[in-house]
């Protein structure tokens, strides 16, 4: 809670003091030194207090074994730190290298890829082992057992989409060998994989049981498995929509952009489509001046489109700013700008970018929040019914009144 708040603090300082030069550190104030003090003085606090209480914050418990719930919380809880310094470090390092050194040394973002990248595939691994790992101690049987049918289904996922042609689906081929890239975008639709095939197999085999006691059919069961259970199974739901985010972040390996001059008639081939310039003006509105294109999209010979992408300067602020338009798809996203006009012919310039699977992303953000909903909706146990076969009752002779 201390190192939460005061990074917080942190971040707010490296904002407003302009001691980072970013295009995150959007002001430059003299604000830097109160934040400064401020954070020196929380430091300190923090520091003291710990140190009184420090008995207090010794754990009452110990890890039974490795491979147990309670350790994939606690190497959970490590890879996020791992990946908070990684952020820390980066960020500070040009003015760490500034002090040292007397040169300011940035880094970019491939220093950032190199290190949270693999952090975060470790983590989809810990998201697809922990529901199958029993609290205290899991066997080595148990976990294979459990585990097999999701790492049979992700090692089918990664052959698929190596070996089948994009019309089906696939898309890789021999690129993950050769391009780190690729490596990671198959890794992390695999793991997404095996992160959906173990929730299912979770929300399967707690229904099978409530199925087989109630007579009920699987799905009920399941419906009345999450309602007695709303925590356990809404993070389940949560793990579901972030191995969905991952799928669609893992897209970005394949986006395209193009950019190119484009007159009257003339065409842009990007992935699947091609874009025809069919016209382009300008006109003036009362509060901004507009300049666009008119772009059919074609797609396998027909027209599937019609993107219209603009640019706007406003007179009262002096600024110009892109109206994109963007076609989405479950599949892919296509997006195109208008950047202004070529001041040699009066010919507008376009960029085109085609970025895949980027609707996935707001899919997997939908299934977080409803997960989340559902995790805080208290629980609503109710008794699981045993049908009882009626049994049969003998008539008893009537007894005589006086006996």
């Amino acid at each position: 809670m201390f190192a939460s708040f005061w990074l917080a603090i942190l971040g707010t300082f490296l904002t407003r003091s302009g001691i980072i030069s970013s295009v995150h550190a959007f002001a430059q104030s003299s604000i830097g030194p109160w934040f400064a003090w401020f954070l020196a003085i929380t430091f300190a606090v923090f520091v003291f207090f710990f140190a009184l209480n420090h008995k207090h914050l010794r754990s009452e418990h110990k890890l039974e074994a490795i491979v147990s719930r309670e350790s994939s919380f606690m190497f959970n809880n490590l890879l996020f730190c791992a990946l908070c310094f990684t952020v820390l470090w980066g960020t500070w390092f040009p003015k760490i290298s500034e002090w040292v050194q007397g040169n300011k040394v940035t880094v970019n973002a491939p220093f950032y890829n190199r290190v949270a990248i693999p952090v975060a595939l470790l983590l989809i691994i810990l998201t697809a082992i922990g529901p199958l790992l029993a609290w205290r101690k899991t066997s080595f049987e148990s976990l294979r057992r459990n585990f097999k049918w999701p790492t049979v289904g992700a090692v089918i996922a990664a052959v698929f989409l190596m070996i089948t042609p994009p019309s089906w689906g696939g898309a890789f081929g021999l690129r993950p060998w050769v391009d780190i890239s690729y490596f990671y975008s198959l890794m992390a639709i695999s793991l997404a994989v095996m992160v959906t095939l173990t929730i299912a197999s979770e929300f399967y085999r707690g229904g099978r049981v409530i199925s087989e006691k109630s007579g009920q059919g699987m799905f009920a069961s399941m419906v009345q498995l999450t309602h007695r259970n709303t925590r356990r199974y809404g993070g389940y739901i949560v793990h579901f929509g972030v191995a969905v985010v991952l799928i669609g972040l893992a897209g970005s390996a394949f986006n395209q952009d193009k950019e190119q001059e484009m007159a009257y008639g003339d065409k842009m081939a990007i992935g699947p489509y091609t874009l025809v310039c069919r016209s382009y003006t300008s006109d003036e509105f009362p509060n901004y001046e507009a300049e666009w294109a008119v772009l059919d999209v074609y797609k396998d010979g027909r027209q599937i489109d019609q993107l219209t992408p603009e640019r706007r300067f406003y007179k009262a602020s002096q600024q110009t700013s892109t109206m994109p338009y963007i076609r989405s798809s479950l599949k892919e996203d296509l997006y195109v700008v208008y950047e202004g006009l070529n001041p040699d012919n009066g010919h507008p310039i376009l960029k085109a970018h085609l970025n895949p699977l980027v609707m996935w992303i707001w899919l997997g953000v939908w299934i977080i929040i409803g997960g989340t909903i559902l995790a805080l909706v208290p629980n609503a146990p109710a008794p699981v019914v045993v049908p009882v076969p009626a049994r049969r009752l003998e008539h008893a002779a009537p007894v005589p009144a006086g006996d």
